[in-house]
């Protein structure tokens, strides 16, 4: 009798595993985060130089920053939460202490307007996005000291990914998540590095 209730007991477990009832929560890895879809840079910021195809990578549109030390620059992206549940972004993983680069993403701002597509009005209080929808993000870029005590003149480096804090079905999780754009920066002048890419 014990064995044909173990046989049972295993049996159904199996079973739940094969085929959880919908009403179970979501406990496999398939991240919420959806792709990005559109996007805009801060045109005013010192930083900005423009938005070419080049030359920091092919596939993306690129915005084109030059250095210049203790300044910000701002840029902003939608996220889509193809979760089943609401999506609650809360920040940035911010580089390490033994971080050394011409540039970071050190926070985040958050567009609570769902009418809006803008950096403007944006504040620090973390977004929830609803199943199915869109939010907007603004990812604030700092700059450091001098580029030149760490990188050579006309050197230059970009990023077309962040690590994302968010929380979703009761969970805090962390998850590198794919720019649609590539944000690069040139020590020196990057009207050069833009030229050259387009000539090329």
């Amino acid at each position: 009798m014990v064995s044909v209730l173990l046989v049972a007991v295993i049996a159904a477990g199996i079973a739940a595993v094969l085929w959880p009832p919908s009403g179970l929560p979501f406990m496999g890895t398939r991240s919420p985060l959806g792709p990005s879809n559109g996007y805009g840079p801060d045109i005013h910021s010192p930083l900005f130089y423009r938005s070419v195809r080049l030359p920091f990578g092919d596939a993306k549109t690129n915005f084109v920053l030059g250095f210049r030390p203790h300044s910000e620059f701002r840029f902003d992206f939608d996220i889509q939460n193809r979760g089943r549940s609401p999506l609650r972004i809360e920040g940035v993983v911010p580089p390490g202490v033994g971080w050394v680069g011409m540039m970071r993403v050190r926070r985040m701002l958050f567009q609570h307007n769902p009418q809006t597509f803008s950096f403007v009005g944006a504040t620090p209080e973390p977004l929830t996005i609803a199943p199915g929808r869109s939010g907007v993000v603004v990812a604030v870029i700092e700059t450091g000291g001098p580029c030149r005590a760490h990188f050579s003149r006309n050197s230059g480096e970009s990023f077309d990914s962040i690590r994302l804090r968010y929380s979703y079905r009761g969970r805090e999780r962390t998850e590198s998540y794919s720019l649609p754009v590539v944000v690069g920066m040139v020590c020196g002048n990057p009207k050069r590095w833009v030229d050259d890419a387009v000539s090329g």
